[in-house]
């Protein structure tokens, strides 16, 4: 569905400590501060564990040279 002025925000972690790291860190933080008076709702958030290293290729399109 297209929602004008609407963003999706999509961060990977390679383990639990690597996001810890980056909610502990000071960019994290700015974004906080800065963020909210460009929002117009509390920001929705879906959080899963993906039991995998690395990315997958895409199986509907593959490059061959």
């Amino acid at each position: 569905m297209d929602v004008p002025n609407e963003f999706m925000l999509v961060e990977a972690f390679r383990d639990g400590d690597a996001g810890r790291v980056h909610v502990e860190s000071e960019h994290f933080a700015a974004a906080l501060a800065a963020m909210p008076q460009a929002l117009l709702e509390t920001p929705r958030i879906v959080s899963q564990v993906v039991d995998q290293d690395g990315w997958n290729e895409m199986g509907e399109m593959t490059i061959t040279q």
